[in-house]
């Protein structure tokens, strides 16, 4: 046996022992009142009634009552079964960028920060869903697996920074490339899959080979969701270290001049509507949005967990309560009569 909320089995004791409390405190007024009419043997050979009564007996039923009750609300139960749940989940891959472009500061604290925060974002409203986790700068790199270990997801997310890249550059098609097969490998049965690349939108891809490697996602059934971070005005790159941390300047091209990076809605624009997925940016409802349009999706088969269904038996205590509550009444009536 078990109670689902114990916490109220102390209310049961609690409401028993008032209600003797206040049962006996009204026997002693009314004893007390009946003492100012006369003696009580003349009172009782007028009325024919036991009139000091005795507090023991409504006071035993209305204490069992009230502790019945409290031991209904504290769910009882008993007679387990074990049973299966085939859970019902997307596979999702995040594809997070982790180029240099990302230390640009046009949104704060600076692009890495916020994709990461959207990255967070995204596995909270994910619960329960399958996430994998793919890096990507001049390669893509995977992360990890599609897991529901979404702490383990959580982790990597705050790890990532551009000193992780082993190639410069911001590679959209290795990013596709990478994020669809870890979809197609995955074993999970029927359902959409789908790709979210968390990106400033700056690529050194050619566009055609991008919309190539939309094109073979879409084919596979993979939807292509693009959030983008930063502006669109020109930001320039700060220069960190090799353990991420800043040192001073900015990134400067072979003549000198500092680069200013600007992030691009386009190919994103473009991959998403091939997709049939979604294009925004972050400013613009970022992870909510994106959840909203995955929760239309086809949901697949997700884990199969197994656990112990516990039968509910608060009805029984319920009437238990009642039966007494009658007998309590019948006594009253018959005593008024």
């Amino acid at each position: 046996m078990r109670f689902e909320y114990p916490a109220w089995i102390w209310a049961s004791v609690i409401g028993a022992t008032l209600g003797i409390v206040l049962l006996t405190a009204w026997y002693h007024k009314r004893r007390r009142a009946l003492d100012l009419l006369g003696s009580m043997g003349m009172l009782e050979r007028l009325t024919r009634i036991d009139l000091p009564g005795s507090p023991a007996r409504r006071g035993t039923l209305i204490a069992t009552t009230l502790a019945l009750l409290g031991l209904a609300l504290a769910g009882p139960q008993w007679g387990a079964q074990e049973v299966e749940q085939q859970t019902r989940a997307l596979s999702v891959v995040l594809a997070v960028d982790i180029s240099e472009s990302l230390w640009a500061e046009d949104v704060r604290p600076n692009r890495l920060e916020r994709a990461r925060l959207e990255g967070r974002r995204l596995v909270t409203e994910l619960a329960g869903h399958r996430i994998g986790l793919v890096a990507f700068a001049g390669a893509a790199y995977r992360m990890s697996p599609l897991t529901v270990d979404h702490g383990a997801i959580n982790l990597y997310l705050d790890a990532l920074d551009p000193t992780m890249a082993g190639i410069g550059g911001s590679s959209l098609a290795a990013a596709i490339r990478e994020s669809a097969a870890l979809l197609r490998e995955d074993g999970s049965e029927g359902g959409d899959r789908a790709i979210i690349i968390l990106t400033d939108g700056e690529g050194h891809d050619d566009e055609e080979e991008v919309l190539a490697e939309a094109r073979a996602a879409s084919a596979a059934g993979i939807h292509i969701f693009a959030v983008g971070v930063g502006t669109e005005r020109g930001e320039p790159i700060p220069l960190h270290d090799r353990l991420g941390g800043q040192i001073g300047g900015y990134k400067r091209d072979a003549d000198g001049e500092v680069v200013l990076s600007r992030w691009s809605p386009e190919p994103l624009n473009r991959v998403a509507a091939i997709s049939d997925g979604l294009w925004l940016r972050a400013d613009e409802g970022g992870a909510s949005r994106v959840v909203a349009a995955l929760e239309e999706l086809e949901y697949g088969t997700g884990s199969l967990t197994r656990g112990v269904r516990w039968t509910p038996r608060f009805q029984l205590f319920l009437a238990a309560a009642f039966l007494l509550l009658t007998l309590d009444w019948a006594w009253a009536w018959r005593w008024l009569r």
